[in-house]
């Protein structure tokens, strides 16, 4: 894995895809110009945070794709085990009922590259439901030495097929729950193999949703 660091960049993302030839290349930042979060939206940098990106080929995955995202968030949270993080399927890493964090993964040609923006101290958010980790700064060493076990966590589940879904349940909040989607609402049941979150809507139909548009409404 080649690895790069920059203090601001214009975009995680693409600076991965464009240099990947051969072996993972990752790429942290403590901001972007002009980050993106899910369905298109703008990333805002917080006080502090850390801006990732992740950039194989296609063939060296060898995971299902449409579980990709679950594994980025849950290897991040395995890189906290004293603070208890939490994960909002499919894509939202959770503290204390605020979103700390996102992951982002697109597909162009035959890359595949994993974005994630985490806070780490954000002391006026923005944003709505949005938070941070830590309600002060942290030395910029632990940010870039927590990226990088990320990176390194993530790139051995894609490679060596070791994600363990029940261990990524028990991490998750979503289960349980009654959420709100494009379509209508119903309970939150299970995470199947292919990682489509199970739902018994209100009239008692079981569906598989894989779009990423749900709301948990408690």
């Amino acid at each position: 894995m080649k690895t790069f660091f920059f203090d601001s960049i214009y975009n995680t993302q693409e600076f991965a895809l464009k240099e990947l030839s051969s072996e993972p290349i990752f790429v942290t930042s403590f901001s972007q110009e002009k980050g993106k979060g899910t369905s298109n939206r703008e990333w805002l940098n917080a006080d502090q945070a850390i801006a990732c990106s992740l950039a194989l080929f296609e063939e060296q995955i060898k995971i299902a794709h449409t579980l990709i995202p679950l594994v980025a968030g849950f290897a991040f949270v395995k890189v906290f085990q004293d603070i208890d993080l939490t994960l909002k399927w499919p894509n939202d890493i959770i503290f204390n009922e605020k979103k700390v964090g996102g992951i982002l993964v697109q597909k162009v040609e035959d890359k595949i590259c994993i974005g994630m923006g985490v806070n780490y101290f954000w002391e006026t958010p923005s944003v709505p439901n949005a938070g941070s980790i830590f309600n002060t700064h942290q030395d910029d060493t632990k940010l870039k030495d927590d990226a990088e076990n990320w990176a390194k966590q993530l790139e051995g589940m894609l490679k060596n097929n070791n994600f363990d879904l029940d261990e990524y349940k028990s991490r998750l909040q979503t289960i349980g729950k009654l959420v709100e989607y494009p379509e209508g609402r119903g309970w939150a049941e299970d995470i199947n193999e292919d990682g489509s979150l199970q739902i018994k809507t209100v009239d008692e139909k079981i569906i598989n949703l894989t779009s990423p548009l749900i709301t948990e409404v408690n």
